[in-house]
């Protein structure tokens, strides 16, 4: 799924903060694996007979509850859109949480129709009641698990996704607010940093002076042998993507490296100029700059992105601020960050999550909710 446009945040302590809690926010995910979903984009028709595209309108770049209703059905479309609603409003009018309900019943659920079902749950804004024309609704309904022939027959069941990082499950709409709720804090948080902080300080020298204290201007060597102090020379008032790998890996280095290799020919000539990508060795003991360069050739790894090693005193140093130190290398997280930090804008993404996806996460980290 393509990435939502995350919000912006201008502290320097917000850095350290986010920065500081990276290793956490980059252990490896204990939750099921993601379900496939392909959201299609197709023309539907909300309750105020406004005509949205689904993907493009509604579900790229968020976090969305989805479940599947008809406004004449008597036993579980009121109660699960009931507990939708306690959700939405526990979330409170800031989370930038999307709710979609789709009807099952093209034939008689109107626009009309479906404000005035939805009328008694008070839904706030950002909660789109979708019917439209039969072949669109069925190709959405199909597309995201929630189509049946019998209406009568269907389950009570939401869609929770977060189409920053691909990420989807199923949920039992009957099963509590609580259960729906934890899943989509839960999808939420799959591509967010921690809540922001407030601090004192706002200007623009105060968060350099901060972030290069964080970040450190620790010497690393890049694959063609030349030394970089890590913030000044790479992170400074540029965006990055920083991932974690090692070059005797035989698992997902080698294609991660070479999904990457797409998102930087999408990025094009922004890449060594105001964006910097960022590979760090997580086996600086057998990486060297020789054998970077020799993995990079191989991998067709283009200018403006560095495969970093070092000493490995330095190289952890960088690995721990950042969240990719691990003893065993084979242990390394797949996480891709992506951040700015001038603004302090620091998102994860799976580092196999589509191309433009992360093209989409770059472009538009600093954009307002």
């Amino acid at each position: 799924m393509k990435p939502r446009p995350p919000s912006s945040w201008m502290s320097a302590v917000r850095v350290l903060f986010l920065v500081a809690t990276l290793p956490v926010l980059a252990a490896e995910p204990k939750a099921s694996p993601s379900l496939d979903v392909e959201v299609p984009d197709v023309e539907l028709v909300d309750q105020t007979g406004r005509t949205v595209k689904l993907w493009t309108d509604l579900v790229r770049g968020q976090t969305v509850a989805i479940n599947f209703i008809f406004t004449r059905c008597k036993t579980i479309c009121s109660p699960m859109t009931a507990t939708m609603a306690r959700v939405q409003k526990d979330l409170g009018p800031g989370s930038n949480v999307r709710f979609i309900s789709i009807t099952l019943d093209v034939a008689n659920d109107t626009p009309e129709r479906m404000a005035k079902f939805a009328e008694p749950f008070k839904p706030g804004p950002g909660w789109s009641f979708l019917t439209g024309e039969p072949a669109k609704v069925k190709q959405a309904l199909v597309a995201l698990g929630g189509y049946v022939p019998d209406k009568e027959a269907h389950r009570p069941t939401v869609l929770v996704g977060n189409a920053v990082s691909d990420t989807w499950t199923r949920v039992d709409g009957l099963g509590g607010p609580s259960t729906l709720l934890a899943a989509v804090r839960e999808a939420a948080a799959a591509s967010s940093g921690p809540s922001e902080l407030e601090a004192g300080e706002n200007n623009a020298r105060a968060q350099d002076a901060a972030s290069a204290r964080y970040f450190t201007n620790t010497e690393l060597v890049d694959q063609h042998g030349k030394t970089h102090r890590f913030y000044e020379d790479l992170v400074r008032g540029r965006k990055v993507l920083i991932n974690f790998a090692f070059t005797s890996c035989k698992g997902a280095c080698s294609p991660i490296t070479k999904h990457l290799s797409q998102v930087q020919e999408k990025l094009g000539g922004r890449v060594g100029k105001d964006i910097t990508m960022i590979t760090l060795s997580v086996d600086p003991a057998n990486d060297t700059p020789r054998s970077l360069g020799v993995f990079t050739r191989k991998m067709g790894v283009k200018p403006g992105w560095y495969f970093l090693t070092g000493a490995r005193e330095n190289i952890s140093l960088v690995l721990k601020k950042l969240g990719g130190y691990v003893d065993d290398p084979d242990a390394h997280n797949t996480t891709l960050l992506i951040g700015d930090a001038a603004t302090g804008m620091w998102v994860k993404s799976p580092a196999m999550a589509r191309v433009e996806n992360i093209v989409y996460a770059v472009e538009h980290l600093n954009d307002p909710r």
